[in-house]
C-alpha cells in the first residue's frame, strides 16, 4: 500500500444555539384592600408586538406569554387589549435586555384609572383636611390661653394655609403613583408600607420602616463599604492587568517550548505545552483550536480533539457570532477530524457550513474559500464520487488561478491529480502533478516542502503505471528533498520510504522492500508512537512482504498488529478495519485456511457496506476475494458469481475504462480456466490485456502476468504457437522490469521450456 502525502492545508458535535426564551405577563394591577393583598387578573386576548415578528396574541387566563429572544435585546412596539389602556405608556415603544425575569405590563380600563385616581384623591384629601382642621384647632386653643400672640396666630395661619396650597401637587402626584401602582411585583413588607402610605397612616409605615434598623447608620455603613468595595475593585484591577501580562509571558514561553519539541519531534511533549497554554485561557478559542489540530495530525487522539471541538465550537460562536472567519475555521477543522476518523459524510456537513460561513463573510473569490473547495473535493474522493470531487477541486483553482500563493494552487493541483490517480487515468493525473511542479519550480524557494510532495506523488503516478524505476527515481528525488528541508527524521521521510518500499515490493524485490518499510516503521515509531494509524499501515505492508516471502506466520503477526492498532484509534467500524479484517483473510487464503479466510472476508465486506454506499471499490474488493478463496475451494459457480457482482460494481463506479475493472476481468479469466472452458477464459484474459496495455502502456508487470495467463491456456489447449508467444512477451517484459534471475522471470522461462519439451 502506498501512501499519499496529504496535500489539503488545513487551516488553523454541531453545536447551534437555541433561542433564548422571554417570558412576559399581561394583567391588572395587583391591589391592597382591607390590607390584604388582592393580585391582578391576566388579560388574555391582549396582542404584544415585538420589532421584527409576527405579534403575540396572549391565550393562557393568567395572561402569560413567551417568545423566543434571538439576540440579547429586543425592542416592544406595543402592548393592546381592546377597552384597556397600559398604566405605564412607557413601557411600550421601548428596548428590552432579555432577563430571565417575567416582563410584566399592567393594563386597566380608562374607566378603572379614573376611579382609582379619584378615591386615592380624595382619601389623600381628607387626610391632609383632617390635619389641617387639627392644626387650626391646636392654634386657636394656644391664643385662648394667650400662648401666642395675636401676631403669631395670623403668621401661623397664614403658613400653614401656604403649606395646603402646595399640597395640591403632592396629592395630584401621591394619586398618580398610587392609583398605578402594582402591588403583586412587591414583596409582602413594601406592600405594607406602601398600603399605609396610600392610606394616609404615616405613623404605622414610619414604625414598619424602622423595624429595619436606623437608616442613617445603615446608609453610613453601606457608602463606607461602598467604598472599601471601589477601593478592592481598583487592587483586583491592577493585579487583573499583572495577571494578564503574566499569562501572556507563559503562553509565549509555554509555545516555544511546543515549537522546541515538536521541531524534534518529542509530540507528547509539544502536545503537553499546547495544553498547560490552553488552560491558561480556556475561552482562547484560536489555542484550543491549535492543540486540537494538534492531537488530530500528530498523536492521533481523535476522540480527545473531538471533546475540544465540542467545547470550543460554542465559544466561538458566543464570541465572533456564526458568520465569522474563526467560527468558519473551527467548523472546517471539524470537518478535518470528522474525516480522519471516517465519518465522511459528517466530515462533508462541516465543511459545506464552514463554505457557506466564507463565501458570506470573504466572499466567493478569497482563497479560504478555495481552501474549504479542495477540502470539500477531498471528501467526496473518499466517497468514491470522483465526478464531483473534480468538480470542487476545478472550484478551488479558478479561485486561485492567478494567485501570488504558488503553494495554494500548487496544492490544488495536486489533489486534483490524486482524484485522477483514483479513476486510473494515470496519464491525466501526471500532466496535473506536472503543472503543480512547474508552478513551483517558479517559485524563489529553492527547497520547496510542496514540491517535494509534488515529486513523491508523480512517483506515485509512474508507480501505479509499472514504471517502477522512474517512479524510484521520483522518490528518491523527493527524499532528497524532505530531507534537506526536514532533516532524516520527519512523518513525510516515512511516508516516502514506504512508498519507495511498495514500488520495490511490486519489482519483486522482497529484501529491499522490507529495509525501506523497516526505516519507514522506525521513524513513524519514533515520531507518532506506536500506537498511530500511519504505523498500522506500515505494519499492513511488511505483513504482505512476508506474505510474498512465504512466511504466513510472520505476515499474520504483522497484519494482527495493524488490526489492534486500528481497532484502539477507530473502533470497530471504519475503512481501516475493513482493510485489515481483508488482508488477514487473504493470509487465511494463502495459507490454505479458507473458513478463517472466508470469516474475515465477509467481516471486511460488511464493515465496507455499513461505511460506503452499496457500489464502493472496498464492496468489489472484498467480492473479488471472497470469489478468491471460493476458487481455491473448487466452488467455481460461487467464485463466478462474485467475481461478477466485483465486475459489476467497478465497472457501475469507474466505467469501464479502470484498472480495477481489468484485475475483475483476469480473476473471471482464472475462474474459466480452472473449469476448463477455454475460450471464455481467453476472452476475460485478453479483455484485461487490452485494457492494461491502455492504461499502463506495454511493458509493465501486470501485462507480464496476464500474458503469463493467456499463455498457460493456450498450452492447456495444446496451441504450442500461441503460448509460446504469449509466454515469450511475458518473459521479455519480466526481463526488462525485473530483471533475468526475478523468481517470476525464472517462472515463465519454466513454462517456455514445459511447451518446448511436450
Amino acid at each position: 500500500m502506498k501512501r499519499i502525502l496529504s496535500l489539503v492545508l488545513v487551516l488553523v458535535s454541531i453545536f447551534c444555539y437555541a433561542d433564548s426564551v422571554q417570558q412576559g405577563c399581561v394583567k391588572t394591577r395587583g391591589r391592597m384592600i382591607n390590607g390584604k393583598h388582592v393580585p391582578g387578573q391576566g388579560l388574555p386576548g391582549s396582542v404584544v408586538s415585538i420589532k421584527d415578528r409576527t405579534a403575540i396574541g396572549v391565550k393562557n387566563s393568567n395572561g402569560t406569554f413567551s417568545f423566543p429572544v434571538t439576540d440579547n435585546q429586543f425592542r416592544v412596539d406595543s402592548v393592546k387589549k381592546k377597552d384597556y389602556v397600559l398604566l405605564d405608556a412607557d413601557v411600550a415603544s421601548k428596548t428590552y435586555t432579555h432577563t430571565a425575569d417575567t416582563l410584566f405590563f399592567v393594563m386597566e380600563t380608562p374607566e378603572r384609572i379614573l376611579q382609582d385616581k379619584l378615591a386615592t384623591e380624595r382619601r389623600l384629601r381628607r387626610s391632609l383636611q383632617a390635619k389641617l382642621q387639627t392644626r387650626e384647632n391646636e392654634l386657636d386653643s394656644l391664643i385662648a390661653i394667650q400662648k401666642i400672640s395675636q401676631e403669631e396666630y395670623q403668621q401661623s395661619l397664614q403658613k400653614l394655609y401656604a403649606e395646603q396650597s402646595e399640597n395640591d401637587k403632592l396629592i395630584s402626584d401621591m394619586a398618580e403613583r398610587y392609583s398605578t401602582l402594582d402591588y403583586d411585583q412587591m414583596d409582602e413588607f413594601y406592600r405594607q408600607v406602601s398600603y399605609y402610605i396610600e392610606q394616609c397612616e404615616f405613623v404605622k409605615a414610619d414604625s414598619l420602616l424602622k423595624t429595619r434598623g436606623n437608616i442613617h447608620v445603615q446608609l453610613e455603613a453601606a457608602k463606607q463599604q461602598g467604598q472599601a468595595i471601589q477601593q478592592d475593585e481598583e487592587k483586583l484591577q491592577r493585579a487583573k492587568v499583572v495577571h494578564q501580562h503574566d499569562i501572556d509571558e507563559l503562553a509565549k514561553r509555554c509555545y516555544s517550548y511546543f515549537e522546541n519539541f515538536k521541531m524534534q519531534y518529542q509530540n507528547d511533549s509539544a502536545a503537553y505545552y499546547l495544553e498547560q497554554r490552553v488552560k491558561l485561557d480556556s475561552s482562547n478559542v484560536e489555542w484550543m483550536d491549535e492543540y486540537a489540530l494538534f492531537l488530530i495530525d500528530y498523536l492521533a487522539e481523535y476522540k480527545k480533539a473531538k471533546e475540544y471541538y465540542e467545547i470550543l465550537l460554542p465559544i466561538s460562536l458566543n464570541t465572533y457570532g456564526e458568520y465569522h472567519n474563526v467560527t468558519a475555521k473551527i467548523y472546517n477543522n471539524l470537518g478535518h477530524l470528522y474525516q480522519k476518523i471516517g465519518e465522511f459524510q459528517n466530515a462533508k456537513d462541516n465543511f459545506v457550513h464552514s463554505l457557506n460561513l466564507r463565501v458570506k463573510v470573504l466572499g466567493d473569490k478569497h482563497p479560504d474559500v478555495a481552501l474549504t473547495y479542495d477540502h470539500i473535493g477531498s471528501i467526496y474522493s473518499e466517497l468514491g464520487e470522483y465526478t464531483t470531487s473534480i468538480q470542487f477541486h476545478l472550484k478551488a483553482i479558478e479561485i486561485l488561478r492567478g494567485s501570488s500563493n504558488e503553494n495554494h494552487i500548487a496544492t490544488s493541483y495536486n489533489n486534483l491529480g490524486w482524484v485522477y490517480n483514483m479513476l486510473a487515468e494515470h496519464k491525466t493525473a501526471m500532466e496535473y502533478y506536472q503543472t503543480a511542479a512547474k508552478i513551483l519550480s517558479t517559485s524563489p524557494q529553492e527547497m520547496n516542502p510542496i514540491l517535494a510532495v509534488t515529486y513523491n506523488n508523480i512517483g506515485n503516478a509512474y508507480h501505479n503505471m509499472g514504471q517502477y524505476k522512474v517512479a524510484i527515481d521520483y522518490y528518491k528525488k523527493s527524499l532528497e528533498m524532505h530531507v534537506e528541508i526536514y532533516g532524516e527524521r520527519h512523518p513525510d521521510i516515512a511516508i516516502i520510504m514506504n512508498n519507495i518500499g511498495a514500488c520495490y515490493f511490486d519489482m519483486g524485490d522482497d529484501h529491499l522492500a522490507i529495509e525501506y518499510y523497516q526505516n519507514s516503521l522506525q521513524i513513524s515509531e519514533r515520531l507518532l508512537g506506536v500506537e498511530h494509524p500511519d504505523v498500522a499501515i506500515v505494519y499492513n505492508n511488511i505483513g504482505k512482504v512476508y506474505s510474498s516471502m512465504g512466511n504466513y506466520n510472520g505476515s499474520l503477526e504483522y497484519y494482527q498488529k495493524a488490526l489492534m492498532i486500528n481497532l484502539l484509534v477507530f473502533g470497530e467500524n471504519h475503512p481501516s478495519i475493513a482493510g485489515a479484517y481483508n488482508n488477514i483473510g487473504v493470509i487465511y487464503d494463502d495459507m490454505k485456511d479458507y473458513i478463517q479466510a472466508l470469516e474475515y472476508h465477509q467481516k471486511s465486506l460488511e464493515i465496507s457496506k455499513q461505511c460506503y454506499k452499496k457500489n464502493h471499490p472496498a464492496i468489489a474488493r472484498s467480492c473479488s476475494n471472497i470469489a478468491s478463496v471460493y476458487n481455491s475451494l473448487s466452488n467455481y459457480t460461487t467464485a463466478l458469481k462474485y467475481n461478477k457482482k466485483a465486475l459489476q460494481i467497478r465497472i457501475k463506479f469507474f466505467g469501464t475504462g479502470h484498472s480495477s475493472v481489468a484485475q475483475s476481468y483476469n480473476n473471471l479469466g482464472t475462474v474459466y480456466h480452472s473449469l476448463k472452458k477455454y475460450s471464455k477464459a481467453l476472452q476475460y484474459y485478453k479483455s484485461s490485456l487490452t485494457l492494461c496495455e491502455q492504461l499502463m502502456g506495454k511493458e509493465n508487470a501486470r501485462v507480464a502476468s496476464i500474458c503469463n495467463n493467456i499463455g498457460s491456456v493456450y498450452h492447456a489447449m495444446n496451441n504450442k504457437e500461441q503460448a509460446l508467444y504469449y509466454y515469450e512477451k511475458s518473459l521479455m517484459i519480466n526481463t526488462k522490469i525485473l530483471g533475468a534471475e526475478h523468481p517470476k522471470t525464472q517462472k515463465v522461462k519454466e513454462n517456455i521450456e514445459n511447451v518446448l519439451h511436450n
